[in-house]
């Protein structure tokens, strides 16, 4: 067992700052292939992480606990990419892992069970009744993966709970009392879903800083242990809060009205954004936008601030920045009125993240334009929800997206500071978060070099592949 745990610090840079050693150990289950991916999968429920290193032919898997010391002697296993290539989840019981891997569409299921003792795999391919039913997305919770889904023309959401062992149930949550309107109609959840924004869906994790390419969906899911929120955002009136208690089979609704602008202009763009029980609302138009700041918990009157063409902004603690697009990939925006211009024809998106308590926000906008080129590795924050097979890699949730081979993201934003009462903080330093600390860190790292993020326990670990010596090597952040 050829594994290296760091005992003393050294330094190791990549752009002259020196950041403290985790852990380094020589990929021993290396075949002649060459390493097309590397990701990791945190389990609280006993304190450890496996770290997976995927080549052309296999896929190796290794086992350490909290030190970073190996537990088990690695093993490796088939791809299931191919068949499999999205990984909804994993759960840690009984001495055994279990990763839940799901077909592009999420109809059909693969449950592999490794055990390090015998260094061996189980798989069982299930397929839930789904029927008919709209499928939105997929969580684990205390051992169980759910799937969500919206009973045809309907209100209700039924979920369909896998276990370790295969066997599935199913739960009902009904919203048949909700209105959803759109336009002057009114819609069930199932309608409300339709269309061009059905798919776009995704599972926000906010202890983890999200940049605004992560936090465009119109609909999405939060998880706070066995409550599960989903906020959506396809109408230009409302955004649309759902929450589901898992262990109690109960709901709560809510319809958080936008600010209606007062001249009427064909297209504008709105999301949210949920943090500390508060949802955070942006509604922009190319000649206006509204900032506002809902407590879900409470009657109590929201925070707003408005910003008009012509006028400054004058809630901002960092310049308007533009990246991506063109030959300058980083230029900075004088007039508020070509920032609104450029959020109203993109994707609205709002990030939220708490240091020293104070809330850092991220407004903007972000826009995919197709591009040819080499592709650009992902860094990231976990393994759920990712993609496992072809470019795409395992560790998609954080700092940088990779849509796919053709394709880069464009975006215009700005930084503000609130304090724990959500008054503005002027003329302060926008700290920076783990992920600007791991993008500093790794600012001369080649494109090609692989990658992965996650976070354990508190900490945020960085971590690469050496190809020449067949090490990989993480750090702290």
């Amino acid at each position: 067992m050829k594994v290296f745990t760091l005992l003393f610090l050294f330094l190791v840079s990549f752009s002259g700052i020196a950041q403290e050693p985790f852990l380094s150990f020589e990929h021993y289950l290396k075949t002649s292939k060459k390493v097309t991916q590397l990701f990791s999968a945190v389990f609280p429920e006993n304190n450890t992480f496996l770290v997976f290193v995927e080549d052309k032919k296999q896929l190796a898997v290794y086992s350490f606990d909290q030190s970073g010391r190996e537990i088990s002697e690695g093993f490796t296993l088939p791809k299931f990419a191919k068949e499999y290539p999205n990984i909804g989840g994993y759960t840690y019981q009984n001495d055994a892992y279990t990763l839940y891997l799901s077909t592009e569409n999420k109809e059909d299921w693969a449950l592999i069970t490794l055990d390090f003792k015998k260094k061996s795999f189980d798989l069982q391919e299930v397929s839930p009744e789904i029927n008919q039913n709209r499928i939105l997305e997929s969580l684990t919770y205390n051992g169980k993966h759910y799937l969500f889904t919206v009973k045809r023309d309907t209100s209700i959401v039924e979920l369909f709970v896998l276990d370790s062992k295969g066997s599935i149930t199913t739960q009902l949550f009904s919203f048949e009392d909700a209105h959803f309107e759109v336009g002057k109609s009114t819609k069930n959840l199932y309608g409300l879903l339709n269309g061009v924004y059905a798919k776009d869906v995704t599972t926000l994790d906010n202890n983890s800083p999200n940049a605004l390419e992560t936090s465009k969906p119109k609909n999405k899911f939060y998880q706070e242990d066995h409550l599960i929120a989903f906020t959506i955002d396809v109408t230009k009136n409302n955004t649309y809060y759902l929450q589901f208690d898992l262990e109690n089979n109960t709901t709560d609704y809510q319809a958080i009205s936008k600010k209606t602008f007062e001249k009427k202009i064909l297209r504008t763009e709105s999301n949210s954004f949920m943090f500390d029980n508060k949802l955070f609302v942006l509604k922009a138009s190319s000649e206006e936008m509204d900032f506002s700041i809902h407590n879900l918990n409470a009657t109590e009157k929201s925070t707003s601030f408005s910003a008009q063409q012509g006028t400054p902004i004058d809630f901002k603690n960092t310049p308007i920045i533009q990246e991506g697009g063109g030959f300058k990939s980083y230029r900075e925006l004088e007039k508020t009125s070509k920032f609104l211009r450029k959020v109203s024809l993109s994707d609205a998106a709002i990030s939220v993240f708490k240091e020293n308590d104070n809330y850092i926000i991220t407004l903007g906008g972000t826009k995919e334009v197709a591009k040819g080129g080499p592709p650009v590795y992902i860094y990231g924050a976990g393994l759920t929800g990712a993609v496992i097979g072809g470019i795409m890699s395992g560790i998609a949730n954080a700092t940088y997206y990779q849509y796919n081979a053709y394709t880069y993201t464009k975006s215009a934003r700005f930084q503000m500071v609130l304090d724990e009462s959500l008054n503005f903080v002027p003329d302060i330093e926008v700290p920076l978060n783990s992920f600007d600390n791991i993008k500093e860190f790794t600012q001369d790292t080649p494109e090609t070099v692989i990658q992965t993020v996650f976070k354990f326990s508190d900490t945020f670990i960085w971590g690469a592949l050496n190809a020449k010596n067949n090490k990989i090597n993480f750090f702290k952040f």
